[in-house]
């Protein structure tokens, strides 16, 4: 059987939880947004320190 890959889509800081990944929905009860130690601990993927922030994401659909 093979495992699907749990997916991060971007880092972002919440109120009540700080600094956090935002996962892929796909994740079931993990998701939407885990603290860096769950992110860790539950194997998502990218590796933490290599998700994008929130805001490198907009700023690259920011119309030129």
């Amino acid at each position: 059987m093979t495992r699907s890959v749990r997916k991060g889509l971007f880092r972002t800081e919440l109120p009540g939880i700080g600094e956090c990944a935002r996962v892929d929905m796909r994740a079931g009860d993990a998701a939407p947004y885990l603290d860096r130690e769950m992110y860790v601990i539950l194997g998502f993927e990218p590796a933490y320190e290599n998700l994008p922030h929130k805001d490198q994401l907009e700023n690259l659909r920011l119309p030129a």
